[in-house]
């Protein structure tokens, strides 16, 4: 019986999980025309309100990444060699968010990131 090659099934399945998280994340944020005032209120102690633009330029920051990867996981159906670029871009995205919700104390939040993390590098381990 011949192998079943599952590579670009599960490829496929990446780049699809990979556009909602990004998709929705970023849409969100968008149509809301504003940074929350619980986002801005969150990094108020932190070194992030310090920053030019504050914390209002980290909350569009994040959106414009999420909106990029938005739009490049599923442009890699169509340009795979996108598709390593987009993972690794992930990776540190994950690790800046993780950062941020360490120093606004939110500790569950971070952790979740180390599963976004995780399942980001099984998914690259697919393409190695």
């Amino acid at each position: 019986m011949d192998e079943i090659d599952f590579n670009p099934a599960v490829t496929l399945a990446i780049q699809f999980i990979f556009t909602i998280l990004f998709g929705t994340a970023a849409w969100d944020k968008i149509k809301g025309t504003v940074a929350p005032d619980w986002f801005l209120k969150s990094f108020e102690p932190t070194v992030i309100s310090k920053l030019p633009g504050g914390a209002k330029a980290a909350f569009w920051m994040i959106a414009a990444l999420e909106s990029a990867f938005a739009v490049a996981f599923p442009l890699s159906v169509a340009m795979p060699m996108i598709l390593p670029f987009a993972l690794v871009g992930a990776l540190f995205f994950f690790g800046a968010l993780c950062f941020g919700l360490r120093i606004t104390g939110d500790f569950q939040g971070s952790a979740n990131m180390f599963i976004y993390f995780a399942v980001t590098l099984l998914g690259m381990s697919l393409f190695t």
